[in-house]
C-alpha cells in the first residue's frame, strides 16, 4: 500500500488506485462594497485526473498546483507551475516520488512539498527555477517528522504541520533544530499566514458525525496564543483568506466570506458558481493582490 493519509481527504490508496478527479478554475475577483465578487470563471485544467492544490506565488500571475501524471500505468504526482499570463506549464518536481501541497518558501527561490515514499510523508524543498537544480538538488528539510500531511511557514526557519496520527495534531517544526512542539490536536488540513498580521492559523473539528464543525483559530508564533475566530459554516472543511484579509470557504458550490474586523456581520455568501463547478468546491485561494480567484472543483 501507498501512504497517502490526510492528503487526498484522509484516505489510503494502494499503489494501482486511481486517484479521484479534480479540475482547477480560475478567476477575476474584486471587492466591492465590502463584498467579494468574482466572475470570468474559466478551467485553467481540464482533465479527468487530478488536479489540485492550487497556490499564487507573489507575482498573483503564476500558480504552483499538484498533478496527477501516470507513466508506465503507474500514477503518481508531481509539483506544476503554470503561467496565467502564457499558460506554459513547467513540472517542477518530475520525479518518480510522489509530491503533494507544493508550498513557496519564505526565500522566494524553492518549494517545500510533502514527498510520499512508501509509507513515509516527510517534508522536502525543491528549487523553484530549474536552473538551480544543480546546485541545489531537493533535500530533505525535516528527518524525524513523519508522516506530514499539510504545512505552513511562520518564518525561514520554523514551519507548521499538520502531523497524523490518532488524533491528528497541529505542530510547530524548527528545520535548523530538528525538532517540533505539539500545539493542538483534531486539527484540519488548512494552515496559512494571516495577511497583513503576524499570526497563523488553523481549524479544530467540533461535534461528530454529521453534526461536525471546524473552528477557526488564530496562533501567534512569538508568544503562542491562541484564539478562536470563528467556526466555519456548516459543510466547509477547507477555508483560506483573501488578499483583503476575509476569510473566504465554499459550501457545496456556495462561496462564502467572513471580515474578521465585522465578526457580528457571520459568514455571508459571495458567489454560486454551481455553473462551472455542480459538484462542489473543495479547496479555493485568492492572490495577495485580491484580483484572482482558484477554486478546485469536484468531477
Amino acid at each position: 500500500m501507498r501512504l497517502i493519509t490526510g492528503l487526498l481527504g484522509i484516505m489510503i490508496f494502494s499503489a494501482s488506485a486511481q486517484m479521484p478527479g479534480f479540475d482547477i478554475y480560475i478567476g477575476d475577483l474584486s471587492l466591492q462594497d465590502s463584498q467579494l465578487k468574482v466572475s470570468q470563471l474559466k478551467a485553467l485544467t481540464k482533465r479527468a485526473a487530478y488536479d489540485n492544490q492550487p497556490l499564487f506565488l507573489p507575482d498573483g500571475n503564476s500558480i504552483l498546483y499538484s498533478a496527477a501524471l501516470t507513466t508506465n500505468n503507474l500514477e503518481q504526482t508531481d509539483s506544476m507551475l503554470i503561467s496565467l499570463e502564457s499558460g506554459g506549464i513547467s513540472n517542477l518536481s518530475n520525479s518518480t516520488e510522489s509530491e503533494y501541497s507544493p508550498t513557496l518558501m519564505p526565500n522566494g527561490n524553492s518549494f517545500s512539498v510533502i514527498r510520499a515514499v512508501n509509507d513515509q510523508q516527510k517534508l522536502w524543498r525543491y528549487p523553484l527555477y530549474p536552473q538551480q537544480q544543480s546546485a541545489k538538488p531537493a533535500s530533505e528539510l525535516l528527518t524525524n517528522i513523519n508522516p506530514i500531511g499539510y504545512h505552513a511557514w511562520v518564518d525561514d526557519n520554523r514551519v507548521m504541520l499538520f502531523v497524523l496520527g490518532e488524533p491528528q495534531t497541529l505542530q510547530i517544526a524548527d528545520v535548523r533544530k530538528q525538532s517540533s512542539q505539539v500545539l493542538d490536536k483534531n486539527i484540519g488540513p488548512s494552515l496559512f499566514a494571516i495577511p497583513q498580521t503576524v499570526l497563523m492559523s488553523y481549524t479544530v473539528s467540533i461535534g461528530e458525525g454529521e453534526d461536525t464543525q471546524w473552528q477557526l483559530k488564530s496562533y501567534h508564533p512569538e508568544t503562542g496564543q491562541i484564539e478562536l475566530l470563528t467556526t466555519l459554516p456548516k459543510g466547509a472543511y477547507y477555508y483560506a483568506w483573501a488578499g483583503n484579509g476575509y476569510a473566504i470557504a465554499a459550501v457545496d458550490s456556495i462561496l462564502m466570506q467572513w471580515d474578521k474586523t465585522n465578526v457580528d456581520g457571520g459568514w455571508r455568501p459571495f458567489a454560486d458558481v454551481s455553473d462551472v463547478c455542480p459538484m462542489g468546491v473543495t479547496r479555493l485561494t485568492s492572490n495577495a493582490q485580491n484580483n484572482k480567484i482558484a477554486l478546485v472543483c469536484t468531477l
